[in-house]
């Protein structure tokens, strides 16, 4: 086999090895040895779950994005079976808790990046347009009005985003006690130690000794101090309002030309 057929779904990787298959799901790698796999099928709807059945019954299961990789990695996994098979099944299955991967650098994925250049280049040509088709007085409310719309729209962005993070915290979270380790430029430091063994920083306004801090196990970027939902839902909300109200100052400074 000159390279390793992979199949992805929905929160699930399957990666065919030399004598396994491989599946990682929710940062826990089960590793199928070849010689308790009785038959590899395609089953579901649209020809799209790979089902991997066991000597002893127990089927695994992974939905892939497309039937058509479905059905490769299914042939795959039937070509390399032996001949003899261990009927043990799932008692010869392994399971290993993976460590939580770190979050990539903002900038890593090129589709960002892209998007900010054609928003760009989009808004330029609004302001041609404007010169154009309207008055060269008009440029300069656009322009004004860019500065509170992208002030906003950022502001509105980390607002959602923030609350995200605290359902999937309450959902998920694991909660520590993190120790003050300095303070710099008004904010400390508080460092602690993860169920996996890794240091972590939090950094935040409050000041304290030790600050209870809840983490999620699957990502490393995502924590929050511990304080009651009943303080920290309606100062999120707050900031959302106010990063709606700075969108619509924008847009109606920027578009207000355009709008009916």
């Amino acid at each position: 086999m000159s390279s390793s057929p992979i199949v992805r779904g929905r929160g699930a990787t399957a990666t065919l090895r030399k004598s396994a298959v491989i599946v990682d799901r929710d940062q826990v790698r089960t590793t199928i040895p070849f010689e308790v796999i009785q038959e590899a099928r395609v089953g579901g709807r649209r020809a799209r779950t790979v089902e991997i059945v066991l000597t002893d019954g127990v089927t695994h299961e992974l939905r892939a994005n497309n039937a058509t990789s479905a059905t490769a990695f299914a042939a795959a996994v039937s070509a390399g079976l032996p001949v003899e098979l261990d009927p043990r099944g799932s008692g010869l299955v392994r399971t290993k808790r993976l460590r939580a991967p770190e979050a990539s650098p903002l900038f890593t994925d090129w589709r960002i990046p892209t998007a900010v250049l054609c928003g760009a280049v989009a808004y330029c040509g609004y302001l041609i347009y404007l010169g154009v088709a309207h008055s060269s007085e008009l440029i300069i409310g656009a322009v004004v009005g860019l500065f509170p719309l992208i002030l906003g729209s950022v502001g509105t962005f980390m607002s959602v985003k923030h609350l995200c993070d605290r359902v999937v915290l309450r959902r998920r979270g694991v909660t520590v006690e993190a120790v003050s380790a300095h303070k710099l430029h008004g904010r400390s430091e508080y460092r602690f130690i993860d169920g996996e063994g890794s240091k972590r920083t939090f950094k935040s306004a409050l000041s304290t000794g030790i600050l209870e801090v809840t983490y999620d196990p699957r990502n490393s970027k995502r924590m929050a101090a511990n304080i009651p939902l009943l303080l920290a839902v309606p100062v999120t909300v707050l900031k959302l309002a106010v990063a709606l109200g700075l969108v619509a100052v924008g847009v109606v400074a920027a578009f207000s030309p355009v709008i009916p």
